[in-house]
């Protein structure tokens, strides 16, 4: 049975087929969602969409799924077959991805660190201080990771939180 994965596009499926075959379109990441979401038949995707260009595109489509509590099981199919297409396809020799040099600034590590040891001889999880601070765990991941640029502001929220004071120190 062939499932029509555009029943609520006001376009054809052809039309949606070009979009998607041009990665990029600035609607190709709202069309491969929905084809995403709503096939589960690799061989009928790879048809539409090239194996290489599923995988340099599948963090934008599965940030997009994410969205959606009720497409969760669907991320994890298309997250394991990207894993084995992604796998497949280095085995061939096909380079996808260049890996990012990110040059994170001493005294933002030194901070993430500080913050890091604190949080953890107090006995607190990052789930702990991002309850207490109103955010989301990933968030403190990120200032411990020395991947946010936290505020004067946000960095004395913090250290309130710890009870203790943070050294900011500039050479």
């Amino acid at each position: 049975m062939k499932t029509n994965w555009l029943w609520d596009s006001h376009i054809k499926e052809n039309i949606a087929r070009k979009i998607l075959k041009d990665e990029d379109n600035p609607k190709f990441v709202i069309y491969a969602e929905k084809l995403f979401s709503r096939l589960n038949d690799p061989k009928t995707v790879f048809s539409i969409i090239d194996k290489v260009v599923f995988c340099k595109k599948w963090p934008s489509i599965k940030k997009r799924m994410r969205k959606d509590r009720w497409l969760r099981d669907r991320v994890l199919f298309w997250q394991t077959i990207y894993e084995r297409v992604h796998e497949s396809l280095k085995e061939q020799g096909i380079k996808l991805r260049e890996p990012q040099d990110v040059k994170i600034p001493p005294e933002r590590m030194e901070l993430a660190q500080q913050i890091r040891d604190i949080r953890v001889k107090l006995g607190y999880t990052q789930k702990d201080i991002a309850r207490k601070l109103g955010v989301i765990q990933q968030y403190i991941s990120r200032i411990e990771n020395g991947h946010e640029n936290v505020t004067v502001d946000t960095a004395k929220r913090i250290a309130d939180v710890l009870g203790k004071s943070l050294i900011i120190k500039f050479s």
